[in-house]
């Protein structure tokens, strides 16, 4: 009976012990090894990343944005993570009127502005010689004064810096919608479009001193008639042409479908052209169609063979899910839900902004997150531009992915089917905060955990979710 006795206590010590020494079954311990286990190769590299990114929307129409954007701007940098912005410019910039400012006036209204913001009229017959007097940059320069420029200072204050990726928009069946005759469009001339490339960089240059740090070359080609991957092709190399001129560096996004399997057409067709794969940075795709871990795959495969990035930039309502499949299959760089916040409630959350204001009281409304943008802060937070993807095994009921940043520290982002608990291995040393989300938990801390070279750290998530080990 004795014996027994003395058994019993053991296992009692032994099973408090594996616990963390508090019975509490989400206290992280170290060196465990009878769950799971996760081992981290660093010796094994993927994609290095470049950029959160988010449309540089944020509902900047409603009469209450003055009153919550101090609080979006600081959440979707600060706290979400965001370091990567989608300036648009319209195709309608070209023109000798300025309807965007009459549309605001209220000279004309939506409906006619709507109809006339992708049409073009030429600034003259040479495309070699701009003229200034023929583009319109008001709707433009007030996107980069409300939004652009507020991140943009934000990040810096954080020591890192804002990629705006400058992204042409040319919706050409909106043109005439109203009835109107006689609308036209003539960027799909490659020599046209490369002189609108370069007039809107010396915009940017002349009015705010830097340029675009990337342009995505057309949004959604497969929802316009007048473009196909040979045409993006050859406005990629018309206008790297125009831009080396000027000294800058093109770095081109394309094809950015809506479809994934039009994107590997489109992308195919463009390698057709001589040359243009030279200035392409990004092989980029939108997930409204075609979807499949067949196709990602492909994309991984001939942007690899290109030597270039790939990048999601968007899909109103992804999730970490779709997030977590275009890391890891895709081997995306960037990735994107859609914009920054608009105006609304719990119940107009449909993912297609990480933040919602509530402006149901007016002069105080409440910022909500994204039900969403809890589960892609567990990645955007803690992996920053220039980290690593490096190896990291899975196991039954936990999908991890693991990074490496730019000073040295490693993070592991583990999305979990059920709650349960796991061991990593391969950590560097050091000090490691450990955060979970689940659907009824959100921004759960659990303990720091301090390890030495060559001992794992095993924690546990209490439901299925999102957990990220990061070193501090």
């Amino acid at each position: 009976m004795r014996n027994i006795g003395i058994l019993s206590l053991l296992f009692f010590l032994v099973m408090v012990t594996s616990c963390g020494g508090s019975g509490d079954s989400s206290a992280p311990v170290v060196g465990a090894s009878a769950r799971p286990l996760l081992v981290v190769d660093p010796g094994t590299t993927y994609q290095t990343m470049n950029g959160w990114e988010a449309t540089a929307y944020a509902g900047q129409d409603s009469p209450n944005f003055a009153d919550y954007k101090d609080a979006v701007f600081d959440a979707v940098i600060n706290d979400l993570g965001i370091n990567r912005v989608r300036l648009e410019v319209r195709a309608g910039a070209e023109n000798i009127e300025d309807f965007w400012t009459q549309q605001k006036n209220g000279t004309i209204s939506y409906k006619t502005w709507r109809s006339r913001r992708y049409s073009t009229i030429n600034d003259n017959d040479d495309p070699n010689v701009i003229n200034s007097a023929g583009f319109q940059w008001s709707d433009l320069d007030d996107v980069v004064n409300r939004i652009v420029m507020p991140l943009k200072n934000r990040v810096e204050a954080n020591g890192e810096t804002l990629w705006i990726n400058l992204c042409y928009v040319a919706f050409t069946d909106q043109i005439g919608s109203d009835g109107t005759a006689g609308l036209k469009y003539l960027h799909d001339d490659p020599d046209e479009y490369a002189e609108f490339v370069e007039a809107t960089y010396l915009h940017l240059f002349s009015t705010y001193g830097w340029v675009p740090d990337s342009w995505e070359i057309l949004l959604e080609p497969d929802n316009v008639s007048q473009w196909n991957g040979t045409t993006i092709g050859n406005a990629i190399v018309a206008a790297a042409a125009r831009l080396q001129k000027h000294g800058y560096t093109p770095r081109f996004v394309a094809p950015s479908n809506t479809n994934m399997g039009n994107a590997i057409t489109y992308f195919d067709q463009l390698l057709a052209v001589p040359g243009a794969i030279n200035h392409v940075m990004e092989f980029s795709y939108h997930r409204y169609g075609g979807v499949s871990d067949a196709n990602l795959q492909a994309i991984n495969i001939r942007a690899q063979s290109a030597g270039i990035q790939t990048s999601h930039l968007e899909w109103i309502g992804a999730t970490h899910n779709e997030l977590h499949k275009d890391l890891s299959i895709a081997q995306n760089s960037s990735w994107a839900q859609f914009a920054i916040a608009d105006t609304g409630t719990v119940a107009n959350d449909t993912g297609g902004a990480y933040y919602l204001a509530d402006v149901t009281n007016p002069g105080n409304p409440t910022l909500i997150t994204g039900s969403r943008t809890k589960f892609l802060r567990q990645y955007f937070k803690y992996v920053r531009r220039g980290a690593v993807r490096i190896d990291v095994g899975s196991s039954t009921g936990f999908d991890p992915l693991a990074f490496q940043n730019t000073d040295g520290r490693m993070v592991v982002v583990v999305k979990a089917s059920s709650g349960g608990g796991f061991t990593i291995s391969g950590l560097t040393a050091g000090t490691y905060g450990i955060k979970y989300s689940t659907n009824v938990e959100y921004d759960v801390d659990l303990p720091d955990v301090q390890i030495i070279g060559g001992q794992a750290l095993t924690t546990t998530i209490p439901d299925a979710g999102v957990i990220t080990i990061h070193a501090r």
